[in-house]
Parts: structure tokens; sequence; C-alpha cells
């Protein structure tokens, strides 16, 4: 069973540097096997074919991205009110997911550069697919700080929570390095609270007349 396992690390090892190398339609499952030393039919052990070997190659990153940002709404639930009210947007724990990012980022580029080919082809929406209902724990932080006095569409919200992080994602496919990504999530944070803030504005003015 270890010795599986070791061939199986091995196969995944290989397999990254000749998906970066190569790119996913010109990587061969053969030529991925004679580099880790193994047989074809070896890898047919472990993978149905090269797009299992790909999803298992990045699954697990993606799960740990879903990890942080789970985490950062849970965070962000405890965010003393008055410090809230000051910067309705503020993350936080954001920098942990541009880490987490930058960390993994031979899985993340294979996912912006390869995926589309692949069963993981929807693996952004995938990623936001909780955006409604993360978006309505913002909400309702926002209500008890204050800051809202009524619900937004939650549909609404969903969009500005997966837009902010989906700037992360967008940065990284632009060739921004880690400070730089960074920078921009903070602009972010700010041009979204300035968004906020004025529709939370126009929503108690209109509740006034």
């Amino acid at each position: 069973m270890r010795d599986k396992e070791a061939t199986r690390q091995r196969i995944l090892q290989v397999g990254k540097r000749t998906f970066i190398e190569k790119g996913y339609e010109d990587a061969y499952l053969r030529d991925i096997a004679r580099e880790a030393g193994v047989t074809t039919g070896a890898i047919y052990g472990h993978y149905k074919d090269k797009d299992a070997l790909f999803v298992d190659l990045v699954r697990p990153v993606l799960e740990g991205l879903k990890g942080e940002l789970s985490d950062i709404v849970k965070q962000y639930q405890v965010i003393d009110n008055d410090l809230l009210r000051e910067n309705p947007m503020k993350m936080l724990p954001s920098d942990k997911v541009v880490d987490y990012v930058f960390d993994h980022l031979d899985e993340v580029s294979l996912l912006l550069q390869s995926a589309d080919k692949t069963s993981l082809r929807n693996w952004q929406e995938d990623l936001f697919q909780e955006g409604v209902s993360e978006a309505e724990a913002y909400q309702r932080k926002w209500k008890e700080a204050g800051i809202l006095s009524d619900d937004f569409d939650s549909g609404f919200l969903s969009i500005i929570t997966a837009s902010f992080f989906k700037s992360i994602i967008e940065a990284v496919s632009r060739g921004y390095d880690r400070k730089k990504t960074k920078q921009f999530v903070d602009l972010l944070s700010v041009y979204h609270t300035g968004g906020l803030q004025m529709l939370a504005a126009a929503q108690m003015r209109n509740e006034e007349i």
C-alpha cells in the first residue's frame, strides 16, 4: 500500500511539471509515465484518464481555498461593530487568502491556464457557489452594526462578495506578484466600502421620504 501511494505521488509530481511545461493538451500520459519511471498501465491503475490526473493534482488546492474563504466569513462575524462601521468591507484575514494562492501558485496557475479544457472548467463558479449564503452572512453583520437598516437583494450582495474574492484570482492571472496583489485587494476594499456606504445612505434616505 505504501509503495502504491509513493507511485501515485511520483506520478502527481511529474504530472504537475509536465502540465506546467507543455500545457494540458500537449501533456501525454505515456510521457508522464516514462519520466516517472512507471508503465502507462501503472498510471491507469490510479487514473482513468488525463483529466482525472489533473483533477487529483489541483483539487486539494481548490478545497483549501474554499476553506480559507469560509474562515474569512467566520472571522468577519466577530469583528467589532465600531470598527466595522468605519470600514464595512473590512476583511481581516484577506492576506491569508492571497498567501494561500501564492503558496500554491503552480496549481492555481494550472487552473487558470488549463482548467477550461478539463472537467474543472467551471471551477471559479464552483468556488464561489456559496456566494449567496456568504453574502447574507455579511448582510446580517452589517445590520447588526447599524450600517444597513434593510436587506439588499441577496443576488446583488453575492456579486459584490464574489467580485472581491475573484479580484485575487484576476491579479494572479495578470502576473502580479504577492505584494502587488495585496495592495490591489486593499484598494478594492476601499472601493467596495465607498460603494456600500453610498448605497446604505441612499437606502436610509428613501426610508425617510
